[in-house]
């Protein structure tokens, strides 16, 4: 089985190319982030008070 070819990352020079390709795997999108917090603040509303 043959492995699939690697990605085409843009850049001219070597360290660009491993720049971008370093940047696109840690970058995560907003929506991702943005998700877990309104969950929590949902949570945090609806406790019960004593």
């Amino acid at each position: 089985m043959k492995p699939q070819p690697a990605p085409e990352v843009p850049g001219k020079t070597p360290w660009e190319r491993m720049d971008n390709a370093v940047r696109k795997i840690f970058s995560v999108s907003k929506d991702e982030i943005a998700t877990p917090r309104r969950k929590r603040a949902k949570k945090r509303s609806r406790r019960k008070p004593k």
